[in-house]
């Protein structure tokens, strides 16, 4: 029974900690699909080369107390983790979106990893010691234990863990339990065959002790260093909120005035603390010419809440209008409300809930759909598909218009998200406009990466018409700062196509068409 325990609780460690170290790297690498192949990458090699050599070590050195001071330094390695991948980051973050979380996952990971890995070849050792008739039953059964534990492990962390508790506090508690996990294999029998250096019983106890006390007094102090988020970001502001979420790390900071919104690095939302319906951020300006298009919009639906500004200046500017917002993490409304004051309004409505999940069930039809559902340096790919587009046409009135935030350049190289995207809408709406909006404080050349606003509708409205209404400030019915020279940024060379997809839910690959900077 000691053996299966501790199998088990090896095996929720390792699922544990590689959930957990993905949302590690989350920060400086972002959450794409290249960050989850790099660390599941990684742990597997790291379980291939640790079955191997856990298999050498068993045969040598026998399992009664060698399989504790395996799981003892795998707890050690897990404690000090948090903190090598934080002193790794910064430098592995500008290897590129493939190479650097890749390499990062294998400085930070790779040896408590391997570590977990010995524990199943070490475990049918020690299960062998009830005879070799019986030792496919018995090795059946130690894989059958582990793989429960790697269930719970992924289950208990995707859904309560990682939600609940800060990442960096919840590895160090992995190897903690880790260490602690080893005391349990003193209570193992002799092996009745002795390996040929095996030690003897008292020096291999005093060793699996001596590293879990190690372990246990160094996770303290780790935990101790790293349970409290700073009161001061990188940037100099104060932090006001820190917590991980199952999508996000979310971060709140104030700084000189302004209140901003993070998720994992990328700025969601930043707002004038004196005046919230103010943003300091100039693409969520832009949304509003969705009102050139159809200046008599009233029903409104926001996919992408972030820190609420976009509804709430709707709310103040346009008496006439109702609002339903969409956000899948409950914690960034929680935060909106607290913290960027979205008001309680009978005329906005907020769903906790899947962007197209709630365009698949609505039987609401809308004036103006804005699509703003960037995360760090990803885009959830089944937001930007032909099928998704369709959807979206089906909820929209026959003048209704899409507003859509893309983050790219417009030309060059790094542009073919953008053009990307403009396909694939161009094969559901008949008109598109594109307004890339100027960067601030670096260089505004068109093929680098800036938030870009895609319009787009079957209402044929000309471009002069347009531009007039721009101009005009939509009869003044828009009172957004600068809003008469928005109609300046309109993009208007043909845009190419030909080296792009149409996306599609069977084939969507933005991670490789993001182009980060």
């Amino acid at each position: 029974m000691p053996l299966y325990v501790t199998v088990f609780i090896c095996g929720a460690a390792l699922m544990g900690l590689e959930l957990a170290g993905a949302r590690i790297l989350a920060p400086a690498m972002g959450n794409s699909i290249f960050v989850w192949g790099s660390v599941i990458s990684s742990f597997m090699l790291a379980l291939s080369v640790g079955y191997w050599l856990g298999g050498i070590i068993a045969d040598r050195f026998g399992t009664r107390r060698t399989l504790g001071v395996v799981i003892a330094l795998a707890g050690l390695f897990t404690v000090v983790s948090p903190l090598v991948a934080e002193a790794v980051l910064p430098a592995t973050a500008e290897l590129g979106p493939r190479l650097g979380p890749l390499t990062a996952t294998t400085i930070a990971f790779f040896g408590p990893a391997l570590l977990i890995a010995m524990v199943s070849p070490i475990g049918v050792r020690a299960a062998s010691a009830s005879g070799l008739g019986h030792i496919g039953r018995s090795a059946g059964s130690l894989y059958a234990v582990s793989t429960a534990g790697s269930i719970v492990g992924t289950l208990g962390a995707a859904f309560w863990l990682i939600p609940a508790l800060q990442t960096g506090p919840l590895i160090v508690g992995i190897g903690m339990v880790l260490a602690c996990t080893a005391l349990i294999t003193l209570a193992l029998p002799p092996n009745p065959r002795p390996a040929p250096l095996e030690l003897a019983g008292k020096r291999w106890t005093t060793a699996v002790v001596s590293v879990v006390v190690l372990g246990v007094l160094l996770g303290s102090g780790v935990m101790t260093s790293i349970a409290r988020p700073g009161d001061i970001a990188d940037d100099g502001a104060a932090v006001l909120f820190a917590r991980d979420t199952q999508y996000h790390r979310i971060l709140v900071t104030e700084k000189d005035g302004e209140r901003t919104l993070r998720f994992d690095r990328s700025r969601q939302t930043s707002v004038d603390v004196s005046d919230p319906t103010v943003s300091r951020i100039r693409y969520p300006d832009y949304l509003h010419l969705a009102f050139a298009l159809n200046p008599d919009a009233e029903r409104i639906l926001v996919l992408g809440l972030g820190g609420g500004a976009l509804p709430a200046r709707m709310l103040r500017d346009y008496p006439g209008v109702h609002v339903d917002a969409v956000e899948i993490d409950p914690v960034v409304v929680d935060v909106a409300e607290r913290f960027f004051a979205l008001p309680e309004d009978e005329r906005l409505d907020v769903y906790v809930e899947d962007a197209r999940r709630y365009v698949q069930r609505t039987g609401e039809r809308y004036d103006v759909v804005v699509v703003d559902c960037y995360h760090a340096d990803a885009l959830p790919f089944h937001l930007t598909t032909q099928e998704f587009f369709t959807e979206i046409a089906d909820v929209l009135e026959p003048d209704g218009v899409v507003a859509y935030n893309i983050i790219s350049a417009v030309e060059g190289g790094r542009s073919e998200l953008f053009r990307s995207l403009y396909r694939t809408a161009g094969t559901v709406w008949d008109h598109l406009w594109v307004f890339p909006v100027a960067r601030a404080g670096g260089p505004d050349s068109l093929d680098v990466n800036r938030n870009i606003v895609m319009l787009a509708t079957n209402e044929r409205v000309e471009t002069a018409e347009l531009l007039g209404r721009i101009e005009s400030g939509v009869d003044g019915h828009v009172t957004v700062d600068g809003f008469e020279r928005f109609g300046e940024s309109l993009y208007t060379p043909l845009v190419e196509l030909g080296d792009v997809p149409v996306l599609t839910d069977s084939h969507a690959p933005i991670d490789s068409l993001i182009r980060v900077n």
